[in-house]
């Protein structure tokens, strides 16, 4: 993993990313080897971010970077594949998103969880 200094061409290439494939791309990776219903801790959706695309750097980045963090836990929500824990803000496994986990193309039964047509 590299680590970049959060440019603007950083979080460009983070805003320009199809979010669905984003979501379930990271989904994998944030929750391989995580048992369903476990709780898997937020920072690691952080983390993998940062890993592709450079920890931010500045207010603006940093923000912009939340903001798609957040919109992919929405995506997950909605999917059912994951929800955050209340008690603890912690992310959790569901059902659907351990079926996910065995796909062979995670992104497009992510868009059939939600509906989405291709």
């Amino acid at each position: 993993m590299t680590e970049s200094s959060g440019t603007g061409t950083d979080v460009e290439a983070l805003l320009g990313e199809e979010i669905i494939a984003l979501a379930a791309s990271a989904f994998t990776v944030v929750f391989t080897g995580v048992g369903l219903g476990r709780e898997q801790a937020r920072n690691l959706l952080d983390r993998e971010l940062y890993g592709r695309f450079g920890k931010p750097r500045g207010n603006d980045a940093y923000h912009a970077y939340q903001a798609v963090i957040l919109q992919i836990v929405l995506v997950w929500e909605r999917a059912g594949i994951a929800a955050r824990a209340a008690a603890s803000g912690w992310l959790v496994l569901l059902p659907d998103g351990a079926r996910l986990l065995n796909a062979t193309d995670a992104a497009r039964e992510l868009r059939k969880l939600l509906g989405a047509v291709e």
